[in-house]
């Protein structure tokens, strides 16, 4: 399965910053899932609520779900702008700093991965305490 660039949805080489799957979607939403749930599981064996409360908590497994499919496209689209990736003729795979032998595929080099990473954690850190607040 190849990956896809966001905005467009035309297939980019694999290795390539921003590239999505749907397999990768999926795994965003589950691995966000699962976080959800463990959240909850503990919740009811560690603490004493009320029933009204402790089914509101159920609502954090679909937000926690949100959350990682908010958080992989955004990081996705981050990689796929701000992030430089191109081709090596000689490695022959996708690097992520241009050089003399490395033909541009996408991105401008303002971001590298771990500020890529740093900024959808935040952004994706402050959309799931506005959609929290709404809801708890």
């Amino acid at each position: 399965m190849d990956p896809d660039r966001p905005a467009s949805y035309q297939p980019v080489q694999r290795g390539t910053n921003g590239g999505i799957t749907k397999l990768g979607l999926l795994a965003a939403g589950a691995a966000g899932a699962f976080i959800g749930l463990s959240f909850v599981l503990v919740g009811f064996f560690t603490t004493k609520c009320t029933y009204d409360v402790a089914l509101k908590q159920l609502l954090v497994i679909p937000v926690a779900t949100f959350a990682g499919l908010i958080g992989s496209l955004i990081d996705s689209l981050l990689g796929a702008t701000l992030q430089f990736s191109g081709f090596c003729s000689v490695r022959k795979k996708v690097v992520s700093k241009p050089g003399p032998t490395v033909k541009k595929i996408s991105g401008l080099r303002i971001l590298d991965n771990n500020a890529v990473n740093l900024v959808s954690i935040l952004l994706t850190s402050i959309l799931t305490s506005i959609v929290c607040t709404y809801i708890f």
